[in-house]
């Protein structure tokens, strides 16, 4: 958590105060008595980052009650306690907010007191409240629904209290009024309150973004000027305003046996230099000066291969400001004949704190690669860049950093805009073909009439490469990775099986892929798309084939809201499991062993494969 106090605010605001004032019209941005930002920090465990325990939660009561209670059934996990720099008139509190699930939470701010009464703002999954709260008074008699929000997911929040009125505004415009006396009590401490019951590991900050407090009332034009400021550093893509930082964090890409790609980017040009060697005492470096680009990026070249190697990126912006990402490291990829392993899921999409769990489960095994199928956004279209800052990089940022990624593109991603900007695969395709020890993996794009509409003569180019590829493969595993599911026992994505028939399976994948998956021998079949874990029997020709079947395994098993099954299930399906989860592949001779762990560290699955 980053505190603001009233100095660093007036400094922060004055130098965001052109674009917040271009967005509102040059309307002059209020300073806050107290802002803070909580951007998301999500460190590996132990020396890898250093996890710090949270803080024993406590309940916000008003009176002997709390709060919680009388806003329904929600158990509150997570607290900050927020300097009550509050006058005994007039003033304005602010929360910003980022809800990108679908299941209920909320927060609240407000007055922690032995008093019968106090205010709280508050936001319970689509609703905000504003207002006294007196004892008996279940909730603010000020409540308004937040609407769509900016770019859906983001609401500002705004109470003002200005003599007996009680005004509630809502990203940026009046929604609710009423008129009160003011607490009789005076402030003993503003407290404020997360309620996660719903959304395992979830806490404050991947709700709270930013909260303030002002020592006046508000009028429209000010309230508007700094939902402008909000919006547009979330626009730019920018997590902790004023200070330098990584907008996306080290990030390593395709990695072969001689060499690693490497990309960074920061809120704001800067010099970089970067440093590599095989241990911290002999590092070789070089370095970049500021270019009027955000993104960094080069190829490690000349490693040896299987071999572990440290790194460090440093940036430094025009002002003498210096951000160092600390002493980070990876693996090179091992050669034919060695033994790997690799860690696979899809579907990070929205949830940091499930994606940061994750992270860390998938840390503790030590991959030296991590294969993803697609979906790494909900919506991380041109428009969305907060759904690569704000939340990929904010959830997986710190495991990519030490295990290399190899992604295939999903819906979730649309035009690739920032999928290609922030990956380093590749030739500009969003198919290509990676060699990794044994195996061999074939990363291919199945948004097929998304991509045949932008691009005429997608399919088929991709076709004739995949076929191409297979046949010159001389790799003891063929593995491929493509986001949508060529079958899948999901309950509607095919049609409702919960009232008729269902296809379980995508015809347009299926024609493109499976005879040639079959022709050319492919071992494992890698796909996302369905929130679920799910694996097939070994398929050839339409029926199980132990010996010469393609195993296919849905593995959307990340952020992504958890979806159900079919009521029956289908011939082809021989596990399936519903909770978040990845797959860890070990290959070594002639054997590839695979495990599938959930979120609570339980494996769930496991099976081997064996050479043909």
């Amino acid at each position: 958590m980053i505190t603001t106090g009233a100095m660093t605010a007036c400094a922060m605001i004055a130098l965001l105060a052109g674009t917040a004032q271009a967005a509102a019209g040059d309307q002059p941005v209020a300073t806050p008595v107290v802002e803070r930002v909580f951007p998301l920090d999500n460190p590996l465990p132990r020396r890898a980052g250093g996890v710090q325990p949270r803080p024993e939660a406590q309940p916000l009561t008003v009176g002997a009650v709390p709060v919680a209670r009388r806003l329904g059934d929600l158990v509150e996990t997570d607290r900050q306690n927020v300097p009550a720099q509050l006058p005994a008139g007039d003033f304005t509190v602010e929360l910003w907010l980022l809800d990108h699930v679908n299941q209920p939470v909320g927060t609240l701010i407000g007055t922690d007191s032995t008093a019968s009464d106090g205010w709280v703002l508050g936001y319970r999954s689509g609703q905000a409240m504003f207002g006294p709260l007196a004892a008996g008074q279940a909730t603010p008699s000020a409540q308004a629904p937040v609407g769509e929000g900016f770019k859906e997911f983001w609401h500002h929040l705004v109470g003002v209290r200005e003599g007996r009125e009680w005004r509630l505004y809502v990203n940026g415009a009046l929604a609710a009024q009423t008129t009160a006396d003011a607490p009789s009590a005076a402030v003993a401490s503003l407290d404020l309150t997360g309620y996660f019951a719903a959304e395992r590991f979830m806490h404050l900050p991947d709700l709270v973004k930013a909260n303030a407090t002002y020592d006046h009332a508000l009028d429209q034009a000010e309230i508007a000027a700094v939902f402008a400021r909000r919006t547009a550093l979330v626009e730019q893509g920018i997590l902790a305003p004023g200070e330098l930082h990584f907008t996306q964090p080290p990030y390593l890409n395709s990695p072969t046996t001689s060499s690693m790609e490497l990309s960074w980017e920061t809120d704001r040009p800067a010099a970089a230099r970067v440093e590599w060697g095989e241990t911290a005492e002999s590092l070789q470096q070089r370095s970049f000066p500021a270019n009027g680009q955000r993104l960094g990026g080069m190829q490690l070249d000349g490693l040896k291969a299987d071999t572990p190697y440290f790194y460090r990126v440093v940036v430094r912006d025009d002002a003498g400001g210096e951000r160092d990402s600390g002493l980070l490291s990876f693996r090179t990829a091992p050669e034919p004949g060695m033994p790997f392993t690799i860690a696979i899921s899809g579907d990070t999409e929205a949830r940091t704190h499930i994606n940061s769990r994750m992270s860390a489960l998938i840390w503790e095994e030590r991959p030296s690669l991590f294969m993803l199928a697609g979906d790494l956004t909900d919506g991380g279209s041109a428009e969305n860049r907060f759904q690569w800052t704000h939340e990929y990089f904010a959830g997986m940022g710190p495991l990519f950093g030490r295990v290399p990624v190899v992604a295939a593109p999903g819906n979730g991603e649309e035009e690739l805009q920032w999928f290609r900007h922030y990956h380093r695969q590749p030739g500009d395709e969003a198919f290509f073909s990676l060699p990794y020890g044994d195996a061999e993996i074939f990363v291919l794009d199945s948004n097929l009439e998304d991509r045949e509409e932008r691009e005429p003569g997608f399919r088929a180019r991709q076709r004739v490469w995949l076929e191409q590829a297979l046949a010159r493969s001389t790799a003891k595993w063929k593995i491929a990775i493509h986001h949508h599911a060529l079958m899948s026992t999901d309950d509607d994505d095919y049609g409702d099986s919960w009232t008729g028939k269902s296809t379980a399976s995508d015809p347009e994948a299926i024609a493109d892929f499976q005879s040639l998956y079959e022709k050319y021998n492919v071992d494992l079949v890698i796909q996302g798309h369905l929130h679920t874990y799910e694996r097939s029997w070994p398929i050839r020709d339409g029926q199980i084939d132990p010996a010469r079947g393609v195993t296919y395994v849905q593995v959307g098993g990340m952020g992504g809201n958890l979806e159900d099954f079919q009521p029956t299930k289908p011939w082809f399906n021989r596990k399936n499991f519903r909770d978040h989860h990845f797959l860890m592949l070990r290959g070594a001779g002639d054997r590839l062993e695979a495990e599938v762990i959930d979120a609570d560290g339980r494996l769930r699955d496991s099976f081997t494969l064996s050479s043909r």
